[in-house]
């Protein structure tokens, strides 16, 4: 398959995603908006107004936390069920698995997208000048995240073939690293002696950065953003090499 048309069938896995997700609902994709506001108010009730949490900018700070959290929890989770759904492709056309994920990971940055128009949005409301040099370099973190995404989801999804309950321990993986993610509360609450090995989450360090870039507008040292990048990449190309060692059976196994 040439490269355009996997791009193309990419996109097309990603259109029909949507769809299938907010077709028959009364109100259809006006859901897309609906449901990250919904989740960021709520979130933000709990935790800004009734935990009290003195903090410049906590609520920019959680909801930046929140949506970065949900892109991540969304895109990981969904891949596994496009690949469950897939599998009738698989076998007929024997098109790549990456195709799949790649698909249903593009569907879940169109809402991370939405949802972070909403939190632009609320950033102005509070008077955050958005428009500085600094802050293009959320870009780049940006384009991290969704590598990191991309190799964690093609793992869960090799693992998924070859293990079907890799689903139910992906969801309880999801609900211990909430916790274990800085999103409600700063890496700053971890005490000195464990926090190098608490950093060593790459989504915890991307979050950070992201938080000093957008919200205080400030750049974290050269040896940080690096040793981000080396981890991330890392796990990538592990994925890869794990992909690629695999891919001869998985259209054996599914």
């Amino acid at each position: 398959m040439k490269i355009r048309e996997q791009a193309n069938l990419i996109l097309e896995l990603a259109i029909k995603d949507i769809k299938l997700k907010y077709s028959n609902s009364a109100f259809g994709y006006f859901w897309m908006f609906v449901n990250p506001l919904l989740l960021i108010i709520t979130l933000y009730v709990i935790f800004s107004w009734i935990m009290d949490l003195e903090m410049q900018n906590y609520q920019i700070f959680l909801l930046l936390g929140i949506i970065v959290w949900n892109f991540f929890s969304q895109a990981t989770t969904n891949c596994v069920n496009s690949v469950s759904s897939g599998i009738n492709l698989l076998k007929k056309i024997k098109i790549p698995l990456y195709t799949l994920i790649l698909g249903s990971n593009l569907s879940s940055l169109i809402s991370f997208v939405i949802s972070l128009i909403i939190l632009i949005i609320m950033m102005l409301l509070s008077k955050i000048d958005i428009f500085t040099p600094i802050r293009i370099l959320s870009l780049f973190y940006f384009f991290i995240l969704f590598i990191f995404i991309f190799g964690i989801s093609i793992l869960i999804s090799v693992m998924y073939i070859h293990f079907k309950d890799t689903s139910h321990i992906w969801e309880f993986f999801l609900l211990i690293g909430f916790w274990m993610t800085p999103i409600v509360y700063s890496e700053t609450f971890i005490p000195n002696k464990y926090l190098k090995y608490y950093m060593l989450n790459p989504l915890a360090r991307i979050i950070s950065h992201l938080r000093n870039t957008m919200i205080y507008n400030y750049i974290d040292s050269l040896e940080q953003i690096i040793i981000t990048v080396i981890i991330v990449f890392i796990m990538f190309l592990t994925s890869i090499l794990i992909y690629y060692l695999y891919s001869k059976k998985i259209y054996d196994l599914v």
